[in-house]
Order: structure tokens, then C-alpha cells, then sequence
């Protein structure tokens, strides 16, 4: 048991004395900001938009409709519903 304590103890204070190396070579290997770039303005091309009517879609029954209990609501007066 003190084995194992010990051995926990000894891997915390390595890691505490590790930690500001690994911190300090992560920020040395970081990249660096730039100050000597320049930003080229970009050429706007001016849109323009106009709104399109949307077409009157006729209501068709060409729909695949899965019958889950027949005789429920009322089928639209544009479909014509073939009886079996």
C-alpha cells in the first residue's frame, strides 16, 4: 500500500515540475503574429436581387402515401380516390 502512495506522490511532483517546461516549449513552438502583413483591399461587384413570384403549384396526387387506417379525414376534391 505505501508502495503505491509512494509511487503516486512521486509521478505528482514530477508532473508539477514538468508542467511549466511542456507550457513554455508549447508556447516557444506556437506561431507568432505577423505585423509586417498587409491587407490588399478586395473589388466589390455590386448584385442585384429581385424578388420572383413563386408558381401556383396545382395540388396532384401523385404522392406515395402509406395507409395507416383507412376512412380517416377527407381526401382532397382534386384527387380522384380509385375504390378497391
Amino acid at each position: 500500500m505505501r508502495k503505491s502512495i509512494t509511487v503516486f506522490a512521486a509521478l505528482f511532483a514530477a508532473s508539477l515540475a514538468a508542467t511549466p517546461f511542456v507550457v513554455g516549449a508549447s508556447n516557444a513552438l506556437a506561431t507568432t503574429d505577423k505585423a509586417d502583413i498587409v491587407a490588399m483591399p478586395a473589388p466589390v461587384t455590386a448584385i442585384e436581387v429581385s424578388s420572383v413570384p413563386a408558381p401556383a403549384a396545382t395540388e396532384t396526387c401523385t404522392r406515395k402515401v402509406r395507409v395507416v387506417y383507412s376512412g380517416y379525414g377527407a381526401p382532397s376534391s382534386a384527387c380522384t380516390v380509385a375504390l378497391r
